[in-house]
């Protein structure tokens, strides 16, 4: 950890505010960094922590404040701006451009670097894309291929090398790396590679902002934590001082409930199967699945990356196609070609990649809501805007969805303002099973609650759910019953009632 007291001060922001509209994003927040140390940054879903990164990076202007960056005034006018000046950041949406090389992505803007009267020399990018790789450890990657042929967490590493670059290039220069959420797509693994190479860029003098939703992995990696709430700053921890417990109540203004995952409301499942996997199997994944799910039931699914549990999911919502077994839902054989006729059945995927996969970022709140069940809308095939409206406003209260309009764009949502949105289509869907592919990947600790407690009462209206949860903790916290997946296949099952919660060490023991 380095000694942020005797440091230099590498970067300063002093009394920013940020105004949208009527949205008051940051209230004279305040900000040090030192050379040579990682500051965690915490906070629920719209406390600011993206605006103020997005301020730094020069993607958005301050209403009012001052930055300094070396002890110089500071105020970019595009991310380029604040790259010159040592400044680079990985985006919670990710920034790459997905129909380029990975060496076209790393160096997309330095291309004259590379340049002679106007011709690129390619070899040499791909050569010095190759390094970079290499620098941060993922040189399993080839520099010449398509971002769109790589999977998403292996998008994220190239995001992390491309900022990775920005010290590489710096010189005797100290830089400043912004990295908001970069662990939310990652495995276990690639964390402990990314943290590696925080330490590596902090060791050389670089500093490091991390902003996080877990908040074990801040206290693990960080220097020293500040908290903000409501685009307010509202304290500073060295991490030394810090706990879990104590960075929630500061993030959310009150004491952690003893029941975080809302064990006491668990309901009990009904007697009715509503959903039967037997003998399913998909080629090369996962083979001889048997499994039964009950109306009110919350069934987790547990198993490392490649264990085969993602893709039973995508099966059962109709993404992908059996290759053998069975799928029968409320006691007739089914065979899904596509996620709409799982929809037609009844059942229905919140999928984890909620920005790409779960919502239309470009349409309204409104509209969001209203993807699943345009049927119900609808009246000689003319969708009615009243209806849409008034079932938004009926969703945006009951779920309590922090938004100016059942008309602002799902873009200018909060991550757990979203995920709200998502959880809102789904019930307007009027599905009887659904599919929990994390939940609360994303979302702050004070979101989570309120996801729990909408699982709960989800559960207790019969609603069937089959949970893949972001941590093996808050899958056996929030389900009735635990399954166990390895290499394709079911290795073990767990009650988990309130009173017989399975340990994570008997659970862990069939993952590995």
């Amino acid at each position: 950890m380095a000694n942020t007291i005797d440091n230099k001060l590498l970067f300063s922001a002093k009394n920013i505010d940020k105004h949208y509209a009527a949205t008051h994003a940051l209230k004279g927040v305040e900000l040090d960094v030192h050379e040579g140390e990682i500051v965690g940054l915490v906070g629920e879903n719209g406390a600011g922590k993206s605006t103020l990164l997005k301020i730094i990076i020069g993607a958005e202007s301050p209403t009012s404040g001052e930055m300094t960056m070396h002890g110089e005034p500071y105020d970019p006018k595009n991310p380029l701006d604040a790259n010159a000046n040592g400044i680079g950041m990985v985006f919670q949406e990710q920034s790459l451009i997905v129909s380029l090389t990975v060496g076209q992505n790393l160096f997309f803007g330095h291309e004259r670097e590379f340049s002679k009267f106007g011709i690129i020399n390619w070899p040499k990018v791909y050569k010095e894309a190759q390094q970079v790789l290499e620098e941060v450890d993922i040189s399993n990657i080839n520099p010449r291929k398509r971002v769109n042929e790589l999977n998403f967490a292996t998008r994220q590493m190239i995001e992390i090398a491309k900022v990775m670059n920005v010290t590489r290039q710096a010189g005797d220069q100290k830089c400043l790396i912004l990295l908001d959420e970069p662990t939310s797509v990652l495995s276990e693994t690639e964390t402990k590679n990314l943290f590696v190479q925080m330490r590596k860029i902090a060791a050389k003098g670089h500093a490091v902002i991390f902003v996080s939703h877990r908040l074990d992995e801040v206290l693990e990696i960080s220097d020293r934590i500040y908290v903000y709430k409501d685009g307010a700053s509202v304290g500073m921890l060295d991490t030394k001082d810090a706990s879990e417990i104590k960075l929630y109540e500061m993030m959310v203004g009150r004491t952690t409930s003893s029941e975080y995952y809302q064990i006491d409301k668990q309901s009990k499942p009904q007697e009715e199967v509503i959903l039967e996997a037997s003998d399913l199997g998909l080629a090369g994944i996962f083979k001889h699945i048997n499994l039964k799910l009950h109306k009110g039931e919350i069934l987790g699914v547990c198993g490392v990356v490649g264990s085969g549990k993602e893709e039973i999911c995508e099966v059962l919502c109709g993404d992908e196609k059996p290759t053998s077994g069975e799928l029968i839902i409320k006691g007739k054989k089914v065979n899904f070609s596509s996620p709409s006729k799982g929809l037609r059945e009844g059942i229905l995927m919140i999928p984890k990649e909620r920005l790409f996969e779960g919502i239309v970022r470009t349409l309204s709140v409104q509209n969001n809501i209203a993807l699943s069940n345009l049927k119900k809308l609808s009246k000689f095939s003319f969708v009615s805007a009243a209806k849409v409206k008034k079932q938004a406003l009926h969703w945006i209260d009951q779920m309590r969805i922090k938004t100016n309009s059942p008309k602002e764009l799902m873009i200018q949502l909060s991550g757990g303002n979203q995920q709200k949105v998502v959880f809102s289509r789904a019930l307007a869907s009027e599905c009887d099973i659904l599919i929990l592919n994390h939940p609360t990947r994303g979302v702050d600790v004070g979101a989570k609650e309120e996801i729990y407690t909408l699982v709960r009462e989800i559960a207790a209206l019969g609603k069937a759910i089959i949970l893949l949860g972001d941590t093996l903790d808050e899958c056996i916290g929030m389900s009735n019953r635990v399954i166990v997946m390895k290499d394709g296949l079911i290795t073990g099952e767990f009650d988990s009632g309130i009173y017989n919660k399975p340990s994570q060490v008997d659970v862990v023991s069939l993952m590995m």
